[in-house]
This record gives C-alpha cells, structure tokens and sequence, in this order.
C-alpha cells in the first residue's frame, strides 16, 4: 500500500508589488515540486491585494487566496486579520517585511513564522526566525529564497512558471515583439520606445505590440503595429508573454514574468540596479544598464540591436 502524503500548510504573505509577488511565486512553486518529489504536498495559502489576485488565481500550486482590500479601510483589515486567524498552519512566511505584514504573522495561528532578516517598521518582532542570503549582494529573489530555507527544500525555480492560461483571444500573424513602456515611477520609464517600436517594424516581419495601462504618446500608423494600452487585464499579461518572440520592458512586473516564463526579453533599467533587481538568473537574460543609471542615454539603437540578438 502507497504511503499517504505528508501535507505541510503555509500561509504566505507577499500582497505587493506585482513584480516581487510574481519572484515569489517562482520560489512557492519551486518548493512546492521540490516537496511533491519528497513525498510531501504543500497546501499553500496567500495573502495578496486584491488588484493582483487575478494572477495567482492562475497558479495550481496555490490552494486559497486572501484577499488585502488596501482601500477598504479598518474594517477591511480585520476582516482580514479574522480570516488568517480562522486557519491553523504548520508555517507562516511573510515575505514583504513591513509593519502591516508583521502583524498579519502575529495573529496568524501557526506552528512556526519567518521573516526577512531586512524586515523594517518592527515587523521581525513579530518572527520566530528571520532569513537571508549568505552570499554578499544577493539578488532580490534570493532574499525571498532564504526564507525557505527551514523547509529543507530546492526552491530554485528551475522550471517555467506553470500558469493555467485562458483559451487565446489574440491575433498576431508571424509573432509579436511585446513592448511595456510603463513602470512604477517616470524615473524608471525609458522614454524612446516609439523610436524602439519604428525600428523594429522597419527590421523585422512581426507585429510590435505596446502593452500597459498608462498611455504613453501617439502610436505609429504602420499595418503591424497594435496599442493594447489600456486594453488588456492581468490575466492577459501571461497569455501574451507566453507566445511573444521577445518581450522588451522597463524595470516592472512585466520583465519578471517574462523571465518567469523563460522567454526571450530585454530589460531596461536606469537607477535601479539591474545585477540586483532584474529578471532572475541576470546571468541568463539581456539586461541593459543605462549610463549613469540616465535612461535619456541609452539609445534606440542600443536597445534595438540587443532585441535583435535574441531575436535570432
């Protein structure tokens, strides 16, 4: 007779931002197949905001969402705080580090709880144990690695995301160059991807596709080119991703997913450093660092001829 499955029961506490919930993600599931190959299942349970849900509602590792209303107010948070304590886990990993995630571990009932050793706002006082890299300059999903580390599992994420995608609803031909001009601040926004966009078209046989929500300027009147600003939900972001011939995106969620998928992608990064907080492993994908950490000094051309190689 088989031996019955071990089953571990983690909360998970990650409600922001989209690009580290998304690295996150690639860790859960990397232990999740790790422990499956161990003989032990992981009934994994996630804490996110509510405006990115729609995405982990995607991943068949995660058993249950709770949902962190930020713009429901007080009551909201309790409610919420009443559904983490209404469960009983074996443990509680807070991966964002802040005041208002500490406190969601404190009332949370569970066996053991971890946290980031950089945790700020007080919130590792509410940790039994706190986790970090024992390499020096870790990138930023090893941070979220180490907190793993107690559960004795391979949590690499050596495998593409696994995402159960919806039926596909676009059209692009030959294959499309995916290009996602927003990110968090304008600081962080490379501002040439329309001349990036014209020449591509002008290069290449494929449609080049603007993605995002913030409109960026007038398109460009060309046969292959198509504005989906605005126009697609979180969802639809992997849907794209997944058949994209390349995907070229500031520093944002966009270029993790990207990576998350294992699809050919050129990141663009000015102030934040790309060795640290680019697509995961930096070392297998095509990070551009601006000159200075000046986004106005990496040309269209630089960016075009990169797009152009992995492309090939």
């Amino acid at each position: 007779m088989k031996e019955a499955e071990k089953t571990v029961r983690i909360l998970v506490i990650k409600p922001s931002s989209l690009g580290d919930i998304i690295q996150m993600l690639q860790v859960m599931e990397g232990g999740f197949y790790a422990a499956q190959n161990q003989g032990v299942r992981w009934e994994i349970h996630w804490v996110v905001r509510d405006c990115f849900a729609d995405l982990l509602r995607l991943s068949p590792v995660i058993s249950k969402l709770l949902l962190f209303e930020r713009s429901g107010g007080l009551c909201a948070f309790c409610r919420l705080m009443q559904e983490i304590r209404s469960e009983f886990y074996d443990w509680v990993v807070d991966g964002q580090g802040l005041l208002r995630s500490g406190l969601m571990t404190g009332f949370a009932r569970a066996n053991h709880k971890i946290g980031r050793r950089d945790a700020r706002e007080g919130s590792r006082f509410f940790y039994q144990q706190t986790y970090a890299p024992k390499t020096p300059r870790p990138h930023a999903l090893e941070r979220l690695q180490a907190l793993l580390t107690p559960l004795e599992v391979n949590s690499s994420p050596a495998r593409p995301l696994t995402l159960c995608l919806p039926p596909w609803h676009f059209n692009f031909d030959k294959g499309a160059i995916l290009l996602f001009p927003n990110s968090r601040g304008p600081k962080k926004e490379w501002p040439f991807f329309r001349e990036l966009t014209a020449l591509l078209l002008e290069k290449t046989p494929y449609t080049c596709v603007w993605v995002g929500q913030k409109p960026i300027g007038e398109g460009l009147n060309h046969p292959r080119f198509v504005n989906l600003i605005g126009k697609t939900s979180l969802s639809d972001l992997p849907l794209l991703i997944q058949s994209a011939r390349c995907v070229v995106a500031n520093d944002s969620a966009p270029i993790h997913l990207a990576a998350a998928l294992k699809r050919p992608l050129v990141g663009i990064y000015g102030p934040t450093d790309g060795a640290l907080y680019g697509p995961y492993p930096t070392k297998e994908h095509c990070v551009l660092q601006a000159p200075s950490g000046n986004l106005t000094q990496l040309t269209p051309q630089v960016v075009e001829h990169a797009v152009m190689q992995q492309l090939q």
